[in-house]
């Protein structure tokens, strides 16, 4: 008997992408799920609930959108409908951990569940605590599978060795990395500087992403900086230097060094912008700020947080000597509570005298 098909709008994006660009719709609730994936040598068929728009293609890191006939599956139990109710969890290479608090008595049987519908999950762990200290960590709980937290997390072509309980890692800030990469290519030649830059989830990107270029990658979690000097290996990259240290401390050594930094500290970016911009070329340059804002209103949200930055970075103005500040970007990466979210700003600094 022939399958059903049904014409539907779905992305390419290449295969070595393919798997990222899926957890991207996923967590966006804009894949489909009744209809299967396909995929030819070169590129993957990512089915849509409908068509995206420009913002959205952009944020997950696919470039075309195209319509498509697509084989209807036979429906299949969900999740959902084995325990009963929708589990809050997210997948890190081959360990899924959820998110949100679970019935101990379901426990067990959400991990089977998702042991049993995604064959790629070998571990399953629940959150103790929040991230905490100044090297990010958070507790965990083995629930089922392989005793480990160790693993291989692959997004966007990169991979990268880790360990959940040593280490920070946001699998939902792929969309975000690959947004930051895309702003370069193979020809940019550019100085860039990761202030906390973890086991290397936007560095060895933009180094993959402008191999002519720089990356002085900071951290002060020793463990962080054991898996970045890994996950260099890893991904053959030649043009990142891993350094180790509190950027409070070191800043000095690379005063008035870099045109791009990236400073993914939502929490306490605004701490340590004193020292970004002491390392900013003295023309200045370009930095790709975090930081956490709430409000009911997308529009006050953002406006909120602009404004703050501005305010932050004005304060530093007479010191040092800066032209202009230009926000050119700003955006909700990626909700925490309700109402509440990581905002990316995007700011280009220009010094007094620079051309």
């Amino acid at each position: 008997m022939k399958s059903e098909t049904e014409h539907v709008p779905c992305v390419k994006v290449e295969k070595r992408s393919g798997e990222e660009i899926r957890r991207a719709l996923k967590d966006r609730n804009l894949l489909r799920t009744d209809v299967k994936i396909t995929s030819d040598d070169t590129f993957v068929y990512l089915p849509l609930i409908r068509a995206l728009n420009e913002t959205e293609l952009r944020e997950i890191g696919a470039a075309e959108l195209i319509t498509r006939d697509f084989a209807v599956l036979e429906q299949r139990k969900s999740i959902e409908d084995i325990v009963g109710f929708k589990p809050s969890y997210e997948v890190i290479g081959d360990i899924a951990v959820l998110t949100e608090m679970v019935n101990e008595t379901k426990e067990q049987l959400v991990a089977q569940a998702l042991m049993e519908r995604h064959n790629n999950i070998k571990v399953v762990a629940k959150r103790l605590s929040p991230v905490e200290g100044v090297f990010r960590t958070r507790k965990l709980e083995l629930i089922a599978g392989e005793s480990r937290t160790e693993t291989i997390h692959k997004e966007h072509g990169c991979t990268y060795k880790l360990d959940l309980e040593k280490v920070y890692f946001n699998p939902r800030l792929a969309g975000e990395r690959n947004r930051v990469a895309s702003q370069l290519d193979r020809s940019t030649e550019e100085e860039i500087l990761d202030m906390f830059a973890g086991v290397g989830s936007f560095s060895i990107q933009l180094a993959k992403r402008a191999p002519q270029s720089h990356v002085i990658a900071i951290d002060i979690n020793p463990d962080a900086i054991r898996y970045l000097e890994e996950n260099i290996r890893l991904n053959r990259v030649s043009n990142i230097e891993a350094v180790e240290g509190d950027v409070k401390e070191i800043f000095w050594k690379f005063r008035n060094t870099a045109d791009r930094i990236i400073m993914n500290l939502p929490k306490s970016a605004y701490v340590f912008l004193h020292e970004a911009l002491s390392m900013l070329k003295p023309r200045g340059g370009i930095i790709h700020f975090y930081t956490m804002e709430s409000d009911t209103s997308h529009e006050a949200l953002l406006t909120k947080a602009q404004e703050k930055f501005m305010e932050n970075v004005q304060e530093l103005s007479e010191e040092f000597h800066l032209d202009s500040v230009e926000i050119r970007d700003a955006r909700k990466v990626k909700a925490y509570a309700p109402y509440a979210y990581i905002i990316g700003i995007d700011a280009v600094i220009k010094i007094i005298g620079a051309k």
